[in-house]
């Protein structure tokens, strides 16, 4: 059996390394390093300007009151009154409804 001296062995692992390093260096020499960058699609623009919509509603929500009293009472008169079944609101209630489905004439 041959022993080899130890700086033989040395000496080709360091081939190795260099010939890695050469390698490395080449195909990075082919391929140009280019900085990272992110882009948002339109639909994720659309989603978080929803989402900052939706917490400016929710916090004006918050700042109302949770029953309000006047206009409970304002419908409570209205029905003993006898408001919401008279023509007048109920014609008032088709056009709306009309209008809002667009089922109405465009003029």
């Amino acid at each position: 059996m041959r022993i080899l001296p130890v700086s033989q062995k040395v000496t080709s692992e360091l081939r190795k390394v260099e010939s890695a390093k050469k390698n490395e260096q080449a195909s990075s020499k082919k391929m140009p390093i280019k900085a990272d960058h992110s882009e948002f699609s339109p639909g994720a623009k659309r989603l978080s300007e929803t989402k900052a919509n939706a917490e400016i509603v929710s916090a004006q929500l918050k700042s109302q009151p949770d029953i309000r009293t006047d206009k409970v009472e304002e419908a409570r008169r209205k029905v003993r009154s006898g408001y919401y079944d008279s023509p007048q609101f109920l014609d008032k209630l088709v056009d709306k409804l009309i209008t809002d489905f667009g089922l109405g004439e465009t003029k």
